[in-house]
């Protein structure tokens, strides 16, 4: 069998399961209603941004934090934008184990790369 009907057969399933069935109806639904999509979408927006700023180490303001703690609050309240984002982490569970199981397959390959960084990282 070769590998590219394989990874066909696990896109099949992928889509096909319920948690991304569930997914797309909870993204149908939010879609629909056009006040709560502006709201995910600001909600996402401020939260990439935060999640961002963390990442990179920057200094965190704690009155932006308590702004995106309190949207969060918010929006918890829409059962749309709710829906969609408990869908969205149920299938972002199943999808994030996917990859890990490939990952997991295939380390070997990476070995290379990490030999460097345990060396410290010099070429």
């Amino acid at each position: 069998m070769l590998v590219h009907d394989k990874a066909h057969e696990l896109a099949r399933a992928l889509r096909s399961s319920p948690e991304y069935q569930a997914l797309l109806t909870a993204q149908g639904k939010l879609s629909s209603d056009t006040q709560s999509l502006v709201m995910f979408k600001d909600y996402r927006k401020k939260e990439i941004a935060y999640q961002t700023a963390l990442m990179s180490g920057q200094q965190v303001d704690e009155a932006e934090m308590k702004s995106l703690q309190k949207l969060a609050e918010i929006i918890n309240l829409n059962s749309l934008v709710r829906d969609y984002i408990q869908a969205e982490a149920r299938f972002g569970i199943i999808f994030a184990d996917v990859q890990r199981i490939v990952g997991d397959a295939v380390k070997e390959v990476s070995a290379l790369y990490k030999e460097e960084e345990t060396e410290g990282g010099s070429n």
